[in-house]
């Protein structure tokens, strides 16, 4: 196959200038995704070096040259960084400034000290090998759906680019050095050219899919849950509940309801303001969250009242759950502006073997309960079979 290599280098430039500008555009929009900058500032850095070592020339001033290596080093290392800040880590920005100086000094030292052009290939093509290596292995993550499938194609195209860059390098230590230039047409050099700015394309596909989908789930997670609390909103609580009593009317599970309310929470907003309510309904959400089986359900359902959906769990069940929680509620001190702020609540629990399977009558029945235990003084539990 007769390509030419600075023709596939120019296209391969051409993709990252390009994937800068997706992820630039991407980052001006979407703010809260984190990545994206350094991800738009790796490809333009990849590109703009890729492409100006096509057009180097031995009369170029030596700080140009030298700053040619060192640019597309630091794109491969701020890949490796926005990976990292996509997961949340933090970021070692010495990481591209290591990669850019390591390059630049291989090539500085190997090619213009020692005139190998042989080794100035060998070492970067080794150095973008270890480095796309260390980007695959950091995309190797649990995930869920869809961004499963997007941390996979990412890894896939990292891992690609690290093993022709490996090949490459292995191909020019084993070509005889009058064979070698920086250009070399044959049949191994063009054709990795072409795979490696193939799987270049796919990385930056992979990236853009990473950041979509994790808007799509932002999304999702703002349509479902409560923005305060994280717990589930009372939508959402109310189609998970009917179809998990839907499949609890065929198998006979028992299903069970708690109603949890903060005691004298308008007391709270009054005194300290509607932050310190707000605080204690976030350390009350976290505290049902620790104590709740994965498989039920917690929802804030509205204003400082909770709802708690119990699955295989009966009413002597529920209770002794409800009975924990208050008695961990009533222990837990929320500090504020120099304030210890100690909160109790009331509980009401009915279950499905009493009351049905239907939502509307589950929820009356617990609301009903909690009523009572309102009215018994707060900071108490009540069960709906107690009224029968």
């Amino acid at each position: 196959m007769n390509l030419d290599v600075r023709t596939i280098m120019l296209i391969w430039s051409g993709i990252n200038l390009l994937g800068a500008g997706m992820m630039a555009l991407i980052s001006f929009h979407a703010d809260n995704v984190r990545g994206a900058r350094q991800w738009a500032l790796g490809h333009c850095c990849m590109g703009i070096g890729i492409f100006t070592s096509t057009q180097m020339s031995p009369e170029w001033p030596l700080w140009i040259i030298a700053s040619v290596p060192f640019i597309a080093g630091c794109g491969f290392g701020l890949l490796f960084n926005g990976i990292e800040a996509f997961k949340g880590k933090r970021c070692h920005y010495w990481v591209p400034v290591w990669v850019g100086g390591q390059m630049m000094l291989q090539s500085l030292w190997l090619g213009m000290v020692h005139d190998n052009i042989r080794m100035v290939v060998a070492t970067n093509s080794l150095l973008v090998s270890a480095i796309f290596a260390a980007c695959a292995l950091s995309l190797i993550v649990k995930a869920t759906q869809p961004l499963k499938t997007a941390y996979n194609l990412a890894a896939a195209s990292f891992s690609f680019i690290a093993l022709m860059s490996l090949l490459r390098a292995l191909n020019i230590l084993l070509k005889p050095a009058e064979e070698i230039s920086l250009f070399a047409q044959g049949n191994v050099n063009p054709v990795l050219l072409v795979l490696g700015g193939l799987s270049q394309l796919s990385i930056s596909l992979a990236l853009v899919l990473l950041i979509t989908f994790r808007l799509v789930s932002d999304l999702r997670e703002q349509a479902t849950h409560d923005s305060l609390t994280g717990a589930l909103n009372r939508r959402s609580f109310e189609d998970e509940s009917r179809r998990l009593l839907a499949r609890a009317t065929r198998t006979g599970d028992a299903m069970s309801i708690i109603m949890i309310d903060v005691d004298f929470f308008k007391r709270i907003n009054d005194m300290y303001g509607h932050q310190a309510g707000d605080e204690v309904l976030r350390r009350l959400a976290a505290l049902l969250q620790t104590i709740i089986r994965s498989e039920d359900y917690l929802a804030r359902y509205g204003g400082e009242e909770f709802c708690i959906l119990l699955t295989g769990t009966n009413e002597q069940g529920a209770a002794l759950l409800a009975e924990r929680v208050r008695l961990l509620y009533a222990d837990l001190r929320v500090n504020w502006k120099g304030d210890s702020l100690q909160c109790t609540l009331s509980a009401g629990v009915a279950d499905s073997s009493s009351v049905g399977t239907e939502l509307a009558a589950l929820i009356d029945a617990a609301d009903q309960a909690l009523y009572r235990a309102k009215n018994a003084g707060r900071n108490c539990i009540a069960l709906h079979s107690d009224s029968a």
